[in-house]
């Protein structure tokens, strides 16, 4: 599961969400049901647009970041005018817990 977090007007989310679900997808060679498409509200009178991507290695970020940006900006930009920012999160593996068990396969417990 990849986790991505738009931050701009509903009418562009909207607009824009399964453009930027299917591209991710496309770049990370993952299926687009895999790609987490959120809106998140926040306070402010900045008119952009941002997208937060989380990845899980700061290899992922080295490999595809640039297409990433790119990808995403072209599934935003005709539903806005306004600038659109790509950043990147980076949750390594080992720190993302899935109904309390840890998603990384070869995690070990301080239990253990």
């Amino acid at each position: 599961m990849l986790f991505v977090e738009f931050d701009g007007p509903a009418e562009v989310f909207a607009a824009a969400r399964e453009g930027v679900r299917e591209r991710v997808a496309s770049v990370l060679r993952i299926a687009p049901r895999d790609v987490v498409v959120r809106r998140w509200l926040y306070e402010g009178d900045y008119a952009g647009v941002e997208v937060w991507v989380e990845l899980s290695s700061e290899e992922q970020r080295y490999r595809y970041a640039q297409r990433l940006a790119e990808e995403i900006t072209a599934a935003v930009r005709p539903h806005t005018a306004e600038d659109i920012w790509v950043l990147f999160r980076i949750v390594p593996l080992d720190l993302a817990y899935l109904n309390g068990m840890p998603r990384r396969r070869d995690s070990v417990s301080l239990d253990d």
